[in-house]
């Protein structure tokens, strides 16, 4: 069976509707989407309802008869007690985990963790296309995107369009993508494409798997063998990129944790919020899908929990997750697309300047190639080593959606080797102290900073870094820097040892040491110095600061207390004060980007979701979970 697969999706950003041609991929070219095997995913029974065939504990009825069956026992029960009801379409909290169960993702208890990772899972609405003891599978059913492909941007493993009769290539057909979900998505390196229709005839059936009555699940080929049989149009498809999947007992877990609704719903209530998805004219991908499951919410009696966390911070960041990754921009500025196409190089210099002008070192006044040029080779000499860097001081953190640590973070990078950059954050202090013992018996305790998410493999108990910056202690050797190549940077790294002995020795105090734990690390590809931390300063996640500002923002993070619920707002302050000083500030001149629909502004939402990442990560709980408000 032939493999399917379009164009990259680098391109596919560039416009709603592609026309790119083959040759413009160049060696950047990647799939997007792969057929999905129907071998591959034979629907078995799910043993969580498999007790229910047994022919002496009920009536002979098929898997349709049997979910209308159950859910007439259940609109009876309530109608009983709310009173008759004319519906016909219906839905209900099961629990059962089977194909063409409806997944409810609830707002609680996982409020804080859908806002700061994996936002699609926030609020989404699952269809289980496959369960069996090892494995589940279901596609995200109100996540679409605007994203159109042709049938020339579907191609096989040769790299040429998919198109099997001379009707494809006469009448173009556009096919609509929906994110499907994480697993073999649309931007992987393996992507996967399925797609639902109602088409019962004899060939559909044929080329298709039945979820449940009136659902059925195909792949590209077999929707274009459907078309090309006149008997379907691409506009009677909703073609999803990607899946979700749990392995065995995982989506059970979920379950017990209470981080799903598992709903029974009939099929006329899915495909009209599918159609609704596709035929409203002001459906924008940023609103990420939230009127189909406020709707499936009511319908099972939960509409409450929807509406008490709209507006929500989860909200907010799965609408700029939603603008990020499936909302696809007609337009691209000019310089972009020639530096892309490989035009002049004072267009190329002009995208330089520009990554430039955002680092916070205004030091000197060399060309932006200079820059870019010097460190490359301080980065290849190993003499980045010693840098004090910050996170990006765009309006749009780069870390809003993911590793929210790094947002407004100050790190002081440790090695940058041929294989990795090693550094380590100094803004995170953390619940946990380090003693130390003087030689005349008395104990002192040193709080403990956080690094980074990396430690030492097969280290239980990993190792203390203890930094200091003060200059009395550099000229008692004590310590040394952390650049071999140039001993005047202001912070030096020393032993344990070193830092009783300067204490006891009244040559310092404990504030003036820090105490970190954790590394923060950036791989480097092979034979390509652009990795590593050059690789996330050149394109802009991180600014490299002025050394003549380390002291000062010393000053203000030696400051910080041990980290505790009463002390996390002053500790957030001055970790917000140390940036600032690390560089110039935002341009509160220029006009506020605001979250999709919301007066709430993208980088206020970039300074709470650090707030949020604090009070998970480092409290070991959310304690402002709720309405979004904003902080103080």
């Amino acid at each position: 069976m032939n493999t399917i697969a379009v164009y990259p999706i680098y391109l596919l950003l560039l416009s709603p509707t592609i026309a790119f041609q083959y040759g413009h991929v160049g060696k950047r070219h990647a799939s997007i989407c792969r057929h999905h095997r129907l071998s591959e995913n034979i629907i078995s029974p799910s043993p969580l309802f498999a007790n229910q065939d047994d022919e002496n504990d009920a009536p002979n009825l098929d898997d349709d008869d049997w979910r209308s069956f159950r859910a007439r026992l259940v609109l009876e029960n309530k109608q009983g007690e709310q009173g008759a009801s004319s519906s016909t379409t219906w839905a209900y909290d099961s629990g059962l985990i089977e194909p063409g169960s409806i997944i409810l993702a609830k707002t609680e208890p996982d409020f804080c963790y859908f806002g700061l990772s994996q936002q699609y899972f926030h609020k989404a609405v699952l269809l289980v296309t496959y369960h069996s003891s090892e494995f589940t599978k279901g596609i995200i059913l109100n996540r679409p995107t605007n994203l159109h492909l042709d049938d020339e941007d579907f191609i096989d493993e040769s790299g040429e369009p998919f198109i099997k009769s001379d009707n494809a290539l006469e009448d173009m057909n556009s096919w609509r993508i929906w994110f499907g979900g994480d697993v073999n998505g649309m931007y992987s390196d393996d992507p996967e494409i399925v797609c639902l229709h109602s088409i019962d005839s004899n060939l559909g059936k044929n080329l298709s798997e039945e979820i449940i009555k009136n659902i059925f699940l195909t792949n590209y080929e077999g929707a274009r063998k459907l078309i090309d049989a006149n008997e379907a149009t691409s506009q009677d498809f909703w073609v999803f990129a990607g899946y979700c999947g749990w392995s065995a007992g995982q989506l059970l877990d979920e379950l017990k944790h209470e981080s799903w609704y598992m709903v029974s719903a009939d099929s006329q209530t899915v495909w009209s919020e599918l159609v609704r998805q596709r035929d409203e004219d002001d459906n924008d991908p940023r609103d990420a899908g939230l009127k189909t499951y406020s709707k499936l919410m009511q319908m099972i009696d939960k509409g409450h929990e929807a509406q008490e966390l709209s507006e929500s911070f989860a909200d907010l960041t799965l609408k700029e997750w939603a603008a990020e990754a499936i909302l696809f921009n007609s337009t691209v500025s000019e310089a972009v697309l020639a530096y892309e196409m490989n035009n002049t190089d004072v267009t190329r210099e002009a995208l330089l300047d520009e990554i430039m002008d955002s680092f916070s070192s205004k030091a000197g006044a060399i060309g932006s190639v200079d820059k870019i040029v010097k460190l490359a080779h301080d980065a290849k000499a190993g003499k980045l080593s010693g840098a004090l860097l910050r996170g990006s001081s765009a309006q749009r953190s780069p870390f809003l959606l993911s590793d929210q640590k790094f947002h407004k973070a100050l790190i002081l990078l440790l090695q940058d080797e041929d294989a990795v950059s090693v550094g380590v954050m100094l803004n995170h202090p953390t619940t946990d102290t380090h003693p130390i013992t003087l030689p005349n018996g008395n104990t002192l305790d040193i709080i403990i900073r956080y690094g980074g998410s990396f430690g030492i493999p097969g280290v239980v108990e990993q190792p203390i870094i203890f930094l200091h910056c003060k200059s009395q202690l550099r000229k008692l050797g004590i310590g040394e820097s952390v650049n071999k190549h140039d001993d005047t940077g202001n912070i030096w790294i020393c032993s344990e040892e070193q830092v009783k002995r300067s204490i006891s020795e009244g040559h310092a105090t404990p504030r003036d040491f820090m105490a970190v734990r954790g590394l923060s690390i950036w791989n480097k590809e092979a034979d390509e110095i652009e990795g590593g931390i050059l690789g996330e300063i050149l394109m802009g996640n991180f600014e490299v600061v002025d050394p003549i500002r380390g002291p000062e923002i010393w000053c203000t993070l030696i400051s910080q207390a041990q980290m505790s619920i009463d002390t996390l707002d002053r500790n957030c302050r001055l970790a917000s004060e140390a940036w600032s000083v690390a560089g110039e500030s935002v341009d509160t001149t220029l006009t506020q980007q605001c979250v999709y629909d919301s007066t709430v502004k993208v980088s206020e939402l970039s300074d709470d979701a650090l707030r949020y990442w604090q009070e998970a990560f480092l409290l070991g709980g959310v304690i402002s979970a709720g309405k979004y408000t904003g902080f103080e």
